[in-house]
């Protein structure tokens, strides 16, 4: 595939809380970002935490950090939920972890036979297991994530899809699923099922894949979800003989990194390598977004451009994971592992604006 470059149209600094106790990991580990009016949101990897920033002139700023143990009763209290995706639809912001699998690296200062242990060793983190909302409503100017909130007339809550510590439902429903069931149980940096993308659209909830890959075709799966009982549980479309919907597309082998749907209804992909590659890192589109059935193929989604990737500087840097539609015409891309050359002072991390 060739390389597609597009140079960014202007640099936004994003300036954490100096007093933030897990600074250096935040931001580099970006994992996921949304942007709602004059607000960034962002999550990261090593936290069960969504952070909310404030538009500044030069970028983001005013940071706030929210616990997401504060709006719910997580299986492994305040352990890493590998918080991944995230999206918004009035009035809720929506959240999702990898619900992956994941293998122990080896450490060379470690005897062989430790690190073959490590390699043999696939743990399993009861916070990943998560899919959920929490109202979301601007107040002052800023959007804030509430316990409890009115709107149009009714009382809304944070609610979190049925599951346990080591599953949800929609886990469990894979788990005899056709094209899934055999990559259900291997790692997720292995090809294994991983999930990295968000967006809410309607009724439609579409979560992006960035493993497995089949024969080069990425997957995104849809669902919808009705309130019961105190939690969300997934619906069955009628007519339809599963609670999930299917999507495969022609990626040229990359996974999805990050999901998007702006106000036409077309579906914005981020895509990048499925496992821990080095590689390129493509922004796709598809106009009209995806078919509103039970499943499709879809062959000619449009790549729009290549964005910045520090690989052709560094092993494993700079890899984009976030893309946040600023406005109709820009995006903000943002990195996880990014090169030094980034990083501002000792709380502050530059990222990428694209024109569209």
């Amino acid at each position: 595939m060739k390389p597609y470059h597009r140079k960014p149209s202007q640099k936004c600094l994003i300036q954490f809380d100096k007093n933030f106790s897990n600074i250096d990991d935040l931001r580099t580990e970006i994992s996921s970002s949304l942007a709602t009016d004059d607000n960034l949101w962002l999550s990261y990897d090593e936290d069960v935490g969504i952070e909310r920033l404030t538009k500044t002139e030069r970028g983001f700023g005013y940071h706030k950090h929210y616990e997401l143990f504060d709006f719910f009763d997580l299986p492994g209290g305040q352990g890493e939920a590998d918080m991944e995706a995230l999206a918004y639809q009035e009035p809720f912001l929506w959240f999702c972890g990898s619900m992956s699998l994941k293998r122990d690296s080896p450490d060379p200062e470690d005897s062989l036979e430790e690190q073959l242990d490590d390699l043999s060793d696939v743990d399993i983190d009861e916070n990943r297991f998560n899919l959920g909302r929490i109202p979301c409503i601007k107040e002052n100017g800023s959007y804030e994530l509430l316990k409890e909130a009115e709107y149009k007339g009714k009382k809304i809550r944070p609610l979190m899809l049925r599951g346990g510590t080591k599953s949800t439902e929609l886990h469990n429903a894979l788990m005899l699923d056709e094209h899934l069931e055999k990559f259900m149980h291997i790692p997720c940096k292995d090809n294994g099922f991983d999930i990295e993308g968000l967006a809410v659209h309607n009724e439609r909830i579409f979560i992006g894949l960035r493993g497995p890959v089949l024969n080069g075709y990425a997957i995104i799966l849809e669902i919808s979800c009705k309130e019961f009982d105190g939690e969300l549980l997934l619906s069955k479309r009628p007519d339809e003989d599963k609670l999930y919907r299917k999507h495969f597309i022609d990626l040229r082998g990359m996974g999805i990194r990050e999901l998007n749907i702006d106000k036409k209804g077309d579906l914005y992909l981020l895509a990048g390598p499925t496992m821990d590659l080095d590689g390129t890192i493509s922004i796709y589109k598809i106009n009209g977004g995806l078919p509103d059935q039970h499943a499709s193929v879809i062959h000619d989604a449009e790549r729009l451009f290549d964005v910045a990737r520090g690989s052709e500087l560094e092993h494993g840097a700079d890899k984009a994971e976030g893309m946040a539609f600023l406005d109709e015409k820009r995006i903000l891309i943002t990195y996880d592992s990014p090169v030094k050359e980034r990083l501002e002072g000792d709380t502050g991390v530059w990222m990428d604006c694209y024109e569209l």
